[in-house]
């Protein structure tokens, strides 16, 4: 009897293998823990932005997403719009001149920073 149930234990190993190996091994969408961000997606996090810099071509806009569990952030500009301070959510800014655009985090100053350079 026992060997019968190995011999399923055995089965469903395998099966649950190769279950969660048959992705398509694609990195190149956002996931949920800020490592991979979407191609014109920065991710707002416990102090810091991923990824900064960030390229882009004139005409992007570029999506901010917020991950910071209830942390309070925010996206500011010396020039240009600016996000409010949030914990959840996102902010979109279209940029369609080239140059690089600095931002910070007012909360949380100098420490919390990053660019868009426009190409």
């Amino acid at each position: 009897m026992a060997k019968r149930y190995a011999g399923r234990v055995t089965a469903l190993v395998l099966a649950l293998l190769v279950a969660a190996s048959c992705g398509d091994g694609s990195t190149s969408g956002p996931d949920n823990n800020n490592q991979n961000p979407g191609p014109n997606e920065v991710r707002v996090g416990n102090n810091f932005f991923n990824p900064s810099p960030r390229t882009v071509t004139a005409g992007t806009t570029v999506t901010w997403t917020w991950n910071a569990g209830s942390v309070q952030h925010n996206v500011t500009f010396t020039g240009g719009p600016s996000s409010a301070t949030q914990s959840s959510g996102t902010f979109t800014r279209t940029f369609t001149t080239a140059g690089t655009f600095n931002y910070l985090c007012t909360v949380h100053g100098a420490a919390m920073s990053g660019s868009i350079v426009v190409q």
